[in-house]
C-alpha cells in the first residue's frame, strides 16, 4: 500500500467493495441502499478495476455493522477475503514459490488494494513481521480504521493456509492497534495464536522457518505473468478529478492568492463546470483549498527562513492575522507554537 507523493484522495480497489457487498447480501441486507447512503455509486464501487474513495468507505463500515447486527462485523468481513478477491495479484499469490514469496507480493503490489496505508516486512532469524502502517490525515487521524486491519490480516492468514494446503498453518502472533474486543473468542478462533490489543502497531507475525513452506501449485512463470498484469494496472491508476484538482491547487498556491475563477481558467473550463464537477465529487473548492493550505503551511513553517507573514502571503491569505486564525482552527495551536515544537 504505497504512499502517494501528495495527500490527495486515497482509494481502495472495487474488489474490496465487492467483498463488503457479498457480506451484506449473505446477511440479508441490501448493499445498494447502504452504499448509496454514503454517496457511493453501488455498481461502480464493486467493479474490480474501480477505485473507491476511502473517506466514503470509512463511513460505510459502521452502518454495515449496524445493519447486519453481526457481532464483530469487521472480523466477520475478513472471512470473505481470499486470493480470488484480488484477481491478478491473488492469482500470483496462489502460484508463488513459498509463503515468504507470497507475503512479499502483498508488499510490492499492495497499492492495488488500497493506498491509505502501506505494508512493510521485517525479517530476522526468528520472525517475519508483516506490518500495515496506516497513513494519517493532516490532523493526525488514521486513514485506515483500526478495526479493518484484523479483517485484512485474517484474509492474509487464510490465504496462507489455502496456498500451503494446511488449515493449521497459523501465525506466531498478531499485534493490533484496535481496542480489546468484548468477545475475544472469534479472534482466537480465527487466528489460532496469541493476540495483543491496544498496541501502537498492526503486525501479523510468522515464524521464520514457517514462511519457507512451499506453495502447493507453485508456478514461477505464471506468477511473473500475473505480476506484470498487476504492475501495469498500478502504473495506470489515474487520479480522480478531485485528486488532480488538489494537485493543481498545490502547484498554484505558492504563486499567490488563488480563486476558483482563476483555477477554472488554469484548467481550461468555466467556473460553472468546475463547481458542477466538485459537487459530483461531494466536495467544494474551499475544502480543497483548505487542505492544500494546511499541507503547505506545515512545509513552509518547517523552513525557518520564511517569516509567518511570508507564509501567509504564499498561502494566499490577505493578512498574517487571517492566516493565524485559520492555522489555529486547523491544528489547535498558533504557527509560532507549531514552530517551537518542530524537531
Amino acid at each position: 500500500m504505497t504512499k502517494p507523493l501528495l495527500p490527495g484522495t486515497q482509494t481502495t480497489s472495487g474488489a474490496w467493495g465487492r467483498i463488503v457487498s457479498e457480506c451484506l447480501k449473505d446477511a440479508g441486507v441490501d448493499p445498494k441502499y447502504l452504499f448509496e447512503k454514503v454517496g457511493l455509486d453501488y455498481e461502480e464501487s464493486i467493479k474490480p478495476d474501480a477505485r473507491v474513495p476511502d473517506s466514503k468507505l470509512r463511513n460505510l463500515y459502521p452502518i454495515c455493522e449496524e445493519a447486519t447486527g453481526i457481532s464483530e462485523f469487521y472480523l466477520h468481513l475478513g472471512t470473505y477475503v481470499n486470493a480470488h478477491s484480488f484477481h491478478a495479484l491473488g492469482m500470483a499469490i496462489l502460484v508463488s514459490k513459498n509463503v515468504e514469496d507470497a507475503l512479499h507480493r502483498f508488499q510490492r503490489h499492495g497499492a492495488i488494494i488500497s493506498d491509505s496505508g502501506h505494508i512493510e516486512i521485517h525479517q530476522n532469524e526468528d520472525q517475519c513481521q508483516f506490518e500495515i502502517k496506516s497513513q494519517s490525515d493532516l490532523k493526525g487521524h488514521r486513514l485506515l480504521p483500526p478495526k479493518i486491519v484484523p479483517c485484512f490480516f485474517l484474509g492474509v492468514a487464510n490465504m496462507m493456509r489455502e496456498i500451503t494446503g494446511d488449515p493449521n498453518f497459523n501465525p506466531l502472533k498478531v499485534i493490533l492497534c484496535q481496542e480489546h474486543p468484548d468477545n475475544i473468542v472469534p479472534y482466537n478462533s480465527a487466528f489460532k495464536c496469541p493476540i495483543q490489543y491496544n498496541q501502537s502497531r498492526d503486525v501479523l507475525i510468522y515464524d521464520s522457518s514457517d514462511i519457507k513452506r512451499p506453495v502447493r501449485y507453485s508456478n514461477d512463470s505464471l506468477a511473473r505473468q500475473h505480476d506484470e498484469i498487476t504492475e501495469a494496472f498500478i502504473q495506470n491508476m489515474s487520479p480522480g478529478f478531485e485528486d488532480a484538482l488538489y494537485r493543481q491547487i498545490l502547484k498554484e498556491l505558492p504563486n499567490g492568492e488563488l480563486s476558483a475563477e482563476k483555477l477554472a481558467s488554469r484548467l481550461n473550463m468555466s467556473l460553472r463546470k468546475l463547481q458542477n464537477k466538485l459537487q459530483s465529487e461531494n466536495t467544494t473548492y474551499q475544502q480543497l483549498l483548505d487542505k492544500a493550505r494546511m499541507e503547505l503551511a506545515k512545509k513552509y513553517l518547517s523552513n525557518t527562513h520564511y517569516s509567518i507573514t511570508e507564509v501567509a502571503f504564499l498561502l494566499g491569505f490577505a493578512s498574517s492575522a487571517s492566516f493565524c486564525r485559520a492555522f489555529k482552527r486547523w491544528f489547535d495551536c498558533s504557527p509560532s507554537e507549531y514552530r517551537q515544537h518542530l524537531p
